[in-house]
């Protein structure tokens, strides 16, 4: 007979906002805007390309429509990389900003709250080094 079962549970990373995390936050979310217009700019350019074509055939409306719908994709995705850089300027230093979330092991045993066990807990970072963990 089992004793005890390890489950997952989600743990929140939060970052305490330093003039360091919102240049380096800022840095990366450029990086990627500065990679998601270039794939859109390729997807554009192979549009055209089909465009120009003089016998469009049904793999060619196909290929077109596969295309702009990951143009599609990619711009709600830089959009939401602009919302992200637009919220970020606005962080006020000190407050905690939640950066993402991981997966933590927990055991549980005969006789735990199972609901304490699973609570959400969260690992506080400043400048990536772990100042607090939260439990409950």
């Amino acid at each position: 007979m089992t004793s005890s079962i390890t489950l997952t549970r989600p743990v929140v990373i939060k970052s305490i906002v330093t003039e360091s995390f919102k240049r380096s936050y800022t840095a990366e979310l450029e990086d990627a805007l500065k990679r998601v217009e270039e794939l859109i700019r390729q997807i554009e350019v192979q549009i055209r390309r089909l465009d120009l074509e003089r016998h469009i055939t049904e793999q060619s409306r196909a290929l077109r429509q596969q295309l702009e719908v990951e143009r599609a994709r990619q711009e709600a995705y830089r959009a939401d990389l602009q919302a992200r850089l637009r919220e970020v300027q606005s962080l006020e230093l000190n407050s905690e900003f939640a950066q993402g979330t991981v997966e933590s092991l927990v055991e549980v045993k005969v006789g735990d709250n199972l609901f304490h066990k699973l609570t959400r807990a969260e690992i506080v970072l400043k400048d990536g080094i772990v100042m607090e963990i939260r439990e409950g």
